[in-house]
């Protein structure tokens, strides 16, 4: 977001970030001029980012929300977060919308979920490029802005790669887990990527009033020991929190006040070296795009235009060969998908005769020790079915989810290898820009999806008034006996039917990831050619303009570049923070 304060004196004094805004200028690379002017903006101001990060449906704004004492940020059942979302001190609550073309518009606080939620702006049609929310919290006296970012997970697929874009920006985490599962594979690889460039982690289990204490435990137990492996590094405390619990206004709860110290301390004791380090990791970051994007121009004037056409067409053909490639592996993948449907299937035919027989037996001891007027026992009976059932699939689903998603990663691996030796090949050709080009794709570490499964209760098969009538009138062990026989028939059926849900769910996974997988894989080679096609687009125009233009332009390339590198030099000796 952009403003008006002189940062060359205020937060720059070195003018690094000014001087990279003139020379992007200068190249007519707009985004990177941006991007450095934005840049140093907050480093004047002495703004941090310190980004919420997790699931869909954490509560992370919930959380964000308690923490700034203001309810402000909107929550739901549905998904909300569509668009950054950034928390900054301010005299009065005010909001202001940035848009990807630039414009700015201050909006009423009431009208913010039309610029990000789902309901009102699905999956960001409106081209919201971030929102800040100004407010009179003490938490953000000091500089530190708390950023809430879309969920990763969620059904709405752009939304991870909104958060995933906002990664370079980010100084700082607060990691929000759940108990189910505590870390997902997606939040995993976040968390990973982020902490290449932070130093400072805070991890919250949010949620912690709606799961028991042994559960709690065995949470944070497993979300320490992925992390410290994952990360390298010692895991702090993590704290277990209910933001609804805070924001109803009650005494804080369980670990809520070493919570805010936590944050408070960052803010405080961090906050001059969080925001130094994001100077000196803009700078590199935006020093090497602009060289790489002169770079581009300079090989493509140099080169010859036949030379050119005739290595894009050779690109093109690699390319076509390597969608060749993935379409047959894809072939592949269809059928490992049908094993692995397979697979579900069979592990729920042994699972279920044993699951029945057992929740049977629970059913009827519990119906048989009921304290309760014959008028109440069918619909005590029926609720205790409903639990049996429940917990009975709920325990399968825990069971076989991480064996499905251990199966699944391994049936792509191939696929993953395949594309990354494609890759690194086109990103070691020495063709201008695509040594920016990722050079592996990390293995899939589970499903791309988050679970759409729902359970059904079959209440329709409860409705019958007959036997309701006849408990009314026959002896409470005829009662009792009739009970076990029909309620046990619909237990039965609910678990038959939500244990085959959990099947066909995760199959569905299996589809879903599978078709993200292959979408990332053919974005980053049309990306290949995209860049290809640019620099050879803007050598033409150029060329058409004759010899003394390419030797101007070639010129002027080398002030830059040489410009460039001084700069990044300087950066270097000042150190990274």
């Amino acid at each position: 977001m952009s403003g008006s304060v002189s940062y060359r004196v205020v937060g720059n004094p070195e003018g690094r970030l000014e001087l990279l805004e003139q020379i992007a200028t200068d190249a007519s690379t707009g985004e990177i001029a941006r991007q450095a002017r934005e840049l140093g903006v907050r480093v004047a101001e002495g703004r941090f980012y310190v980004a919420c990060v997790g699931q869909f449906k954490r509560g992370k704004s919930t959380l964000l929300n308690a923490l700034v004492g203001h309810n402000v940020l909107p929550t739901g059942v549905a998904p909300i977060t569509s668009a950054v979302t950034v928390l900054r001190h301010g005299p009065a609550l005010t909001v202001r919308v940035w848009f990807e073309d630039g414009r700015c518009a201050e909006v009423a606080p009431e009208q913010l979920a039309g610029y990000v939620s789902e309901a009102e702006n699905p999956e960001n049609e409106k081209r919201v490029r971030a929102v800040e929310v100004f407010l009179p919290s003490p938490l953000l006296e000091r500089g530190m802005c708390l950023v809430d970012t879309p969920g990763l997970g969620s059904v709405f697929g752009g939304n991870a790669e909104v958060t995933r874009a906002f990664v370079p920006h980010i100084d700082a985490v607060l990691a929000v887990i759940g108990a189910d599962p505590p870390i997902s594979g997606e939040e995993m690889a976040l968390v990973e990527e982020v902490a290449r460039q932070v130093a400072h982690i805070v991890v919250v289990l949010n949620k912690a009033d709606r799961i028991s204490d042994a559960d709690r435990e065995e949470a944070v137990h497993f979300a320490k020991q992925v992390l410290s492996r994952r990360l390298h590094r010692l895991i702090g405390a993590i704290f277990q929190v209910s933001a609804t619990e805070r924001l109803q206004g009650g005494e804080p709860t369980r670990d809520w006040m070493a919570l805010e110290n936590a944050v408070r301390a960052l803010a405080s004791e961090a906050g001059v070296t969080l925001v130094q380090a994001a100077e000196a990791r803009g700078v590199e970051r935006l020093a090497r795009a602009l060289l790489r994007e002169l770079g581009e121009r300079r090989d493509a004037l140099l080169r010859p235009a036949e030379e050119s056409q005739r290595r894009l067409a050779e690109l093109r053909r690699s390319i076509a060969g390597a969608e060749r490639a993935m379409q047959d592996l894809g072939i592949l993948l269809a059928a490992e998908q049908g094993r692995l449907a397979r697979e579900f299937r069979e592990r729920h035919e042994s699972f279920f005769p044993e699951a029945v027989r057992t929740a049977l037996g629970e059913l009827e001891s519990k119906t048989r020790g009921l304290d309760c007027a014959r008028s109440q026992l069918r619909a005590r009976s029926y609720g205790i079915a409903q639990e049996v059932a429940h917990r009975t699939v709920e325990r399968w689903r825990h069971e076989i989810e991480p064996v499905a998603e251990e199966m699944y990663r391994r049936s792509t691996d191939r696929f993953v290898a395949l594309a990354n030796e494609f890759l690194d090949r086109v990103a070691s050709s020495g063709e201008p820009g695509l040594d920016g080009l990722p050079r592996a794709l990390e293995p899939e570490e589970g499903f791309r999806v988050k679970s759409g499964l729902y359970y059904t209760e079959l209440m329709y098969l409860t409705t019958n008034p007959i036997p309701w009538v006849l408990d009314l009138v026959r002896g409470r062990e005829r009662t009792v006996r009739a009970l076990v026989d029909r309620v046990g028939r619909y237990l039965a059926r609910i678990l038959e039917s939500n244990s085959s849900r959990i099947a066909n769910d995760l199959s569905e996974r299996v589809v879903e990831s599978r078709a993200r997988l292959e979408s990332q894989v053919r974005a980053a080679l049309r990306r290949v050619v995209s860049v290809a096609e640019e620099a050879i687009e803007r050598a033409r125009i150029r060329r058409a303009e004759g010899a003394g233009a390419v030797e101007a332009e070639l010129q002027s390339l080398e002030s830059l570049s040489q410009r460039t590198k001084a700069l990044l030099a300087t950066s270097s000796e000042g150190g990274q923070g």
